[in-house]
């Protein structure tokens, strides 16, 4: 279920070829500027084609021009009208050998951008895979399973906070510094909502104005610590620190449930509880038909209104 694997977002404009050079050993820079060359040979072949139409309509202006005399010297006598109609013909050869000439040559331009452009559909293609590879195998990397290491608990709970929503009996004091948590990552407008797991590194005020700062746990694109983000109660569901005494879900349970080998969470339903109380899910949007997928309890928690 690779496509269950969070990948950052990636930039929309098309790549140069001084910001392709840092990818190592893919081969993108080389194809890409495989591109741009075919491209601009492309252009240069369209540009000799369209001088070369030019040509053709000048001979072709030229010929009207000669027709015209000819119609207006048809009262010559004859000797002088036979010399002019063996010059004219003359003329009129030389013209159908340039003629043909251009007309050749159109011919060979238009096949050279045919090849040009099949071509170059085809790195662009050859390019396309690379880069889906590349940000494919980039995404795999970050978001492998990496163990969780469980901080202390570093401060007290707010006063006045209600019960964490956990799916169990989860403490008062689960919203703590160094608590883990399943963060609502909001996106924007239309944009499907993201569930990732967090750990809160700071408490706000209390009571009813209480707030969080929580930090992805995963490194950026250049390997800085994760991102913080400033949020309130509603969007937090705080993560048991084990899963003994954790009572289980009946089937057919809606729930939120981290998927293995990833940091992020997905709606999923109960279809069993083993024996140690690991949760077989059912998740939404799961690639294979029928899939079970066996989650650790702790990680599976009551899903949010």
């Amino acid at each position: 279920m690779s496509t269950r694997i969070r990948s950052r977002p990636s930039s929309s404009s098309i790549p140069t070829v001084q910001s392709m050079t840092s990818v190592d050993s893919t081969g993108e820079p080389e194809v890409w500027t495989k591109i741009c060359n075919e491209v601009k040979s492309l252009l240069e072949y369209a540009s000799m084609n369209e001088n070369t139409r030019i040509q053709i309509g000048k001979i072709g202006d030229v010929s009207d021009e000669e027709e015209e005399e000819d119609g207006d010297g048809e009262q010559e006598e004859n000797g002088s009208s036979q010399i002019k109609l063996e010059d004219n013909s003359r003329v009129q050869l030389k013209m159908l050998d340039q003629l043909r000439e251009l007309y050749q040559k159109q011919i060979d331009y238009a096949q050279t951008e045919k090849r040009l452009l099949d071509q170059a559909v085809e790195d662009v293609s050859i390019l396309t895979a690379l880069r889906q590879a590349t940000e494919l195998n980039g995404a795999d990397n970050k978001r492998k399973k990496r163990k969780v290491e469980e901080a202390p608990v570093t401060a007290e709970s707010p006063k006045n906070f209600k019960k964490a929503r956990s799916g169990s009996a989860v403490p008062n004091d689960g919203y703590v510094v160094g608590a883990q948590v399943a963060f609502r990552l909001k996106k924007g407008r239309g944009a499907e909502v993201e569930w990732i797991q967090c750990e809160i590194t700071k408490v706000i005020g209390e009571g009813s104005k209480i707030r969080f700062e929580v930090q992805d746990p995963e490194p950026d694109e250049n390997n800085n610590p994760g991102q913080s983000y400033k949020t309130g109660p509603k969007d937090i569901i705080v993560i048991p620190e084990t899963s003994g005494g954790l009572s289980s879900y009946p089937t057919g349970t809606r729930v939120l449930a981290r998927y293995p080998e990833t940091t992020t969470f997905y709606k999923a339903e109960v279809m069993g509880t083993k024996r140690d109380g690991t949760c077989r899910l059912k998740f939404e949007g799961e690639e294979e038909v029928g899939k079970e997928t066996e989650v650790e309890r702790r990680l599976v928690l009551e899903a949010p209104k």
